[in-house]
């Protein structure tokens, strides 16, 4: 006689396997990594003469409103890709710090200044520190 009915507990398995599997290829990293990218990847630097007027127009387009700090990456995201993987160094607890030096901008809020959404500059080129989710980078360290 075949069987009749919903089979619940046949699909499990399946649902199971497929959860699996979107967490193993990294699919629970994307938002993360989007968020990262937004807020941290500016690849070929915005083109402002002066590093203040980067920082308000790049922090309004992040809309990143008064955010005390926020550092902007100036190189393509494969190589920033990369430090989750071969080029970076392990630091405990769960961070990778860049072998290379990479061309940063950090903006640091001006709260004491009366203009609202005004940022002091600084063009750097150091090593980043950055947390992955396998191969994405999902958090910049400070």
């Amino acid at each position: 006689m075949a069987m009749r009915g919903p089979r619940p507990l046949l699909l499990l398995p399946l649902v199971q396997l497929t959860a699996c599997l979107a967490l193993a290829s990294g699919q629970s990293c994307i938002p993360e990594f989007r968020t990262f990218w937004k807020n941290h990847v500016d690849y070929l630097r915005t083109s402002f003469s002066r590093h203040n007027t980067y920082c308000r127009m790049r922090m309004e387009r992040a809309k990143l409103y008064k955010k005390p700090i926020n550092t902007f990456i100036h190189i393509p995201i494969e190589a920033i890709k990369s430090v989750c993987r071969v080029n970076g160094i392990p630091v405990p607890p769960d961070l990778r710090k860049s072998k290379r030096f990479f061309k940063v901008t950090t903006c640091r809020y001006n709260k004491t200044h009366n203009k609202t959404h005004l940022y002091n500059g600084t063009f750097y080129r150091r090593q980043i520190v950055i947390r992955c989710c396998y191969a994405f980078p999902i958090y910049y360290h400070e």
